[in-house]
């Protein structure tokens, strides 16, 4: 079945997917190509099961299955090879385990699925794109392949009234699929955007239009024309306002499907409709080749640009895309045109099946190669353990109170208790780099005796993941888990997100020296002021925090806390601008919360960020081994100076602690990602937990006084 219409529509798609990856013409919304591809796909599959029974009447599996063995599987087998092969020479060696697993599960029609749990995971969120990412949309069609014959078959079975039963069952599938798509866009957007259950509609779209196709080409031609030029304006429309940012696919997912479906519907026959347009020859080139330039697209930009360790230039862009066009074009002519046309696999189907079995086989074993594959992740250098010493004697940055003064020995029933005067002393700031971290900054080579080492570095996380005390994503209850000495009467709390819980090891093991019950309230990407931010792992904002905040303010207060260390990642975005949130908007966010906390009888420390290394630091070192500093960030770049002074100085108008690590973690003007044999970070912004257990001496230094000063007042009074 051939219509030229349909032609055009294809390269229309594929243009606008193009366009949105290489980021041209301000195309934001040039993804919905993908969802115009899920509707003619359902319309074509439809037609041809539909025209196949009416003629036989039957659908034959057999030959179905076949058919798209020789048309998916040649070049996509190619493209999974040469991407993989390709992989191996210019990316990243600590990045080919997960490259390999998405090569498997590309040829196995299961990217979609990998692809889901991945953008779900808050840990593996800051990872690179994969090559393999775009096979997502490859797998929901395969899968709706596996299933709809099937169905159909079963729908159309002794059917005489003009395929009602079909087109009921068709329209409670697609709206149950609908309502599935809306509801999980809101509470998890990615899964709504790579899952079968939630894009079935727009197939089952298609589906609809070939089943009512005897209905609509007794609609007036005349209206069938204005309603396809009103489907490809929509179209456009589509490409051009939609963003990422917004809830897609959800109820927005609607515009681009019924205006595809409308364009369907005006078919090629009108004389004055969008086949006018569609059917120019350009647009027939392309659309001949939209699959094979689909497939080519994405891993050359994707290569490309991380193998430059830059965002590539619109020249080079324009190369990788003119070369992606090149290599589909090579491969339809030379491989899939022939594969699919043979005459022999035409004549017999099960050797095509064949065929398609030892494919998918051979793609399922060039990604378990690719994911075995042996790289050197480090040199045979041997480091030195670093020393948690000062390079300076640290200072105080606020007066301490002298613990020496006079005190009234007060007399009890039991005994004498002293109850010290004035304030505890100020938490104990670092004025200049440790040693440690000057000397990381010297760091040149990967040590063999790397703790953790490269590739066990994303492992290397709280315990507190792993037991639930972490909060994920959509729980809004908070957790209370007791860590240090949980027998004392006197409770500490970290509050915060994730950078707030890399603090735990270390917080753990002072609260146990020195006898304080320790409590764990965080959240993945929740602030701790009252901020709605943007979250793209749950959808265009994260409204989760509040409701999560307000139940640890009152936790605060059933569990009797009475210092609370806090602090969250300065990069979390403000949904109305995609950026970070404004100095002016952060401090009154502190200004509002600090003294509701000191209203409680709790004294809040305010500990500021951590650098931000600008990429995912061991997959960075996996190809820098001989060449460490190429993976540090400036500490202007790593810290943004604005906003660690906002934290400062917002505690001490507000009569707050405060507690600033950018001295265990930035020289003056480098912010290292290796000392000694220990690893930094264990991805893009997250402090290994080997690194922290190093800090503790520091940090139980810089807070325990202070901390042991409220125990001690609270305990005499």
């Amino acid at each position: 079945m051939f219509r030229r219409d349909i032609e055009g529509l294809r390269a229309l798609a594929v243009g606008f997917v193009i366009l949105f990856h290489a980021k041209f013409l301000g195309l934001t919304g040039g993804f919905i190509g993908v969802d115009v591809f899920f509707v003619v796909s359902g319309f074509l599959i439809t037609s041809l099961l539909i025209n196949e029974h009416s003629s036989v009447g039957e659908i034959s599996l057999k030959n179905f299955y076949a058919r798209r063995a020789r048309r998916l599987l040649p070049a996509s087998a190619l493209v999974i090879a040469l991407t993989a092969l390709a992989s191996r020479i210019w990316l990243e060696p600590l990045r080919l385990k997960d490259i390999g697993a998405d090569a498997v599960a590309s040829g196995g029609f299961f990217a979609n699925i990998l692809f889901g749990v991945r953008s779900t995971d808050y840990l593996q969120a800051g990872q690179p794109p994969s090559p393999f990412q775009h096979f997502w949309s490859l797998s929901v069609e395969e899968q709706f392949y596996i299933v709809w014959p099937a169905l159909l078959m079963l729908l159309l079975w002794k059917s005489r009234d003009r395929h009602t039963r079909a087109i009921v069952a068709v329209s409670i599938l697609s709206a149950a699929s609908l309502a599935l798509c809306i509801w999980q866009t809101t509470q998890s957007q990615p899964w709504a955007f790579f899952g079968l259950h939630t894009r079935a509609w727009e197939l089952g779209i298609g589906a609809l239009v070939a089943l009512t196709w005897k209905y609509i080409e007794q609609l007036p031609t005349n209206f069938r024309a204005v309603i396809g030029w009103l489907g490809l304006f929509a179209i456009v429309v589509s490409g051009l306002t939609i963003t990422e940012k917004m809830a897609f696919p959800g109820k927005l997912a609607l515009l681009p499907v019924v205006a595809t479906a409308l364009v369907l519907m005006a078919g090629q026959h009108a004389h004055w409709g969008p086949q006018r347009i569609l059917s120019l020859g350009p647009l027939q080139w392309i659309g001949a080749r939209s699959y094979s330039i689909y497939l080519w697209h994405w891993p050359v930009l994707i290569i490309a640009e991380s193998h430059a360790g830059r965002s590539l230039t619109v020249t080079e862009r324009l190369v990788a895309i003119a070369s992606a066009v090149i290599a589909a074009s090579l491969s339809h002519h030379f491989l899939e045109n022939p594969v699919r046309h043979s005459v022999s696999l035409q004549a017999k189907p099960r050797r095509a099946l064949m065929v398609g079995a030892a494919l998918i086989v051979s793609s399922v074993g060039v990604g378990f190669v690719l994911r075995t594959s042996s790289v050197a992740l480090s040199t045979d250098v041997i480091a030195d353990a670093p020393v948690a010493i000062a390079s300076t004697t640290t200072t105080t940055t606020a007066p301490v109170v002298s613990t020496d003064s006079t005190v009234a020995p007060v007399e009890t029933t039991t005994s004498l208790v002293t109850i010290p005067e004035g304030p505890p002393p100020s938490i104990v700031n670092p004025t200049a780099p440790i040693d440690a971290v000057i000397a990381g900054a010297l760091t040149d080579e990967v040590p063999a005796n790397l703790q953790p080492s490269l590739r066990g570095a994303s492992g290397d996380k709280p315990e507190i993941y792993d037991n639930g005390c972490h909060v994920n994503l959509i729980s809004i209850e908070p957790k209370i888990c007791e860590y240090g000495d949980t027998t004392s009467d006197f409770t500490v709390a970290l509050y915060g997100d994730s950078h707030a819980a890399q603090w735990f090891p270390a917080l753990n093991q002072i609260a146990i020296d020195h006898q304080w019950r320790l409590i764990i309230l965080t959240k993945m990407g929740c602030t701790t002021i009252d901020l709605i931010t943007a979250n793209s792992l749950v959808g265009p904002t994260y409204p989760g925090c509040r409701p999560w905040r307000e139940k640890v303010l009152q936790r605060f207060v059933a569990e009797n806390v009475r210092v609370v260390l806090m602090t969250n990642s300065n990069r979390l975005t403000d949904p109305a601008t995609d950026q970070p949130f404004a100095d002016s908007i952060v401090k009154a966010g502190y200004a509002t919360l600090i003294p509701q906390l000191q209203s409680m009888g709790i004294n809040p420390v305010v500990v500021t960020d951590t650098p931000y290394p600008g990429s995912d630091v061991p997959i960075c070192l996996s190809k820098a081994i001989k060449n460490v500093g190429s993976c540090a960030a400036s500490r202007d770049k790593g810290i943004r100076a604005n906003r660690q002074q906002t934290s400062i100085d917002v505690a001490v108008e507000n009569n707050a602690q405060y507690l600033d690590v950018s001295h265990w973690v930035c020289t003056i003007d480098t912010c290292p990602v290796i000392t000694g044999n220990i690893l930094m970070y264990r991805d893009s912004h997250h402090l290994t937990t080997t690194y922290v257990e190093f800090l503790t001496p520091l940090i139980d230094a810089a807070i325990s006084p202070y901390v042991d000063g409220v125990k001690s007042r609270i305990s005499a009074s």
